[in-house]
């Protein structure tokens, strides 16, 4: 290795961990991503709510339907499918 190559090696090392350091300063904190992933939790317990009420509301839909199809028979009326 030629002096002129190893001093391009040397300036490159020395400036290295000052590159790296700086990309760490830029990184988010401990803080921010405990804070995105509360918000993730609480947009997935939303979700979760929100996929039980309407299991819910389609058994109760089904229910009313089925209810009205059985007073219609017994009140003698043919309801369209």
């Amino acid at each position: 290795m030629s002096t002129d190559e190893f001093t391009k090696l040397f300036r490159y090392m020395e400036a290295f961990p000052s590159e790296v350091n700086s990309r760490f300063d830029d990184t988010s904190s401990k803080e921010d991503m405990e804070r995105v992933f509360g918000l993730l939790d609480s947009i997935a317990k939303r979700q979760e709510i929100s996929d039980d009420e309407r299991l819910v509301m389609g058994h109760q839909l089904d229910r009313l339907d089925r209810w009205t199809h059985e007073l219609a028979n017994k009140i003698g009326y043919t309801l369209s499918v």
